[in-house]
């Protein structure tokens, strides 16, 4: 009479062991599968060394993380920090992998900031002194000018092929107009109205070679062309 409830008990011993065992085999699946599609390598190009450890070491904080539950707008917010990047690519390469394809932008002068330099990028950023790495010759910026309008006149200047390489300093004024220093050692003073106006004419005596001895174009009143000699 024994029999029966010896059996029942083994069954639900076997059936107990082999719950356990299948809990242990799937926890251990469900792990593998976690580490294996989270995110372990991080790759960068388009930039210096030098940039892609900077740039990595605020990335950190993603790795491990589920590649596809990865978020590439808050990837895109942290890179976004660095402001002399252009143009930002991000691909998730699974299993484990993004790869980030970056540009950067040019930079265009650099100004005083309460005391601090910045540097200006044609992406319409300020960038920080400790995120530029390049000694090239770059002109500087004086005045409480707003980004869109430095970039105004930097693209009037361009759009008519003039030298722009060849500026030393660019003031801005209170009432919006640029004062232009060339390498030349010539003075061109922009109206505040009018300026692509102005700059065909500047660029018209460039072209006639009608500078020599010059120091000063003044162009502020519409119409009318004063030059000063570099005597006077």
């Amino acid at each position: 009479m024994m029999h029966p409830s010896i059996s029942k008990y083994k069954l639900y011993l076997y059936l107990f062991f082999f719950i356990f065992l299948s809990s242990i085999f799937n926890f251990k699946f469900v792990e593998s599968l976690k580490d294996k599609f989270s995110l372990k390598e991080i790759t960068i190009s388009g930039i210096s060394q030098y940039e892609k450890k900077m740039i990595e070491s605020e990335l950190n904080n993603f790795r491990n993380t589920n590649i596809f539950k990865l978020n590439k707008n808050k990837i895109l917010e942290t890179i976004n920090k660095f402001n002399f990047l252009e143009n930002i690519y991000i691909n998730k390469i699974i299993p484990s992998t993004i790869n980030i394809d970056l540009s950067k932008t040019s930079i265009l002068g650099k100004t005083l900031i309460d005391g601090e330099i910045f540097f200006i990028g044609k992406n319409g950023k300020l960038i920080n002194s400790n995120q530029i790495f390049e000694n090239n010759k770059i002109p500087m910026v004086f005045g409480k000018f707003k980004m869109q309008e430095f970039l105004k006149i930097y693209n009037i200047l361009n759009s008519h092929h003039l030298e722009v390489a060849q500026i030393e300093k660019y003031y801005y004024f209170k009432n919006r107009r640029w004062d232009l220093l060339f390498s030349n050692g010539i003075k061109l003073k922009l109206p505040s109205k009018k300026i692509e106006d102005s700059v065909k004419i500047y660029k018209q005596l460039l072209d006639n070679d009608n500078l020599i001895n010059i120091k000063t174009i003044d162009l502020r009143v519409i119409d009318q062309i004063i030059l000063t000699n570099k005597n006077e």
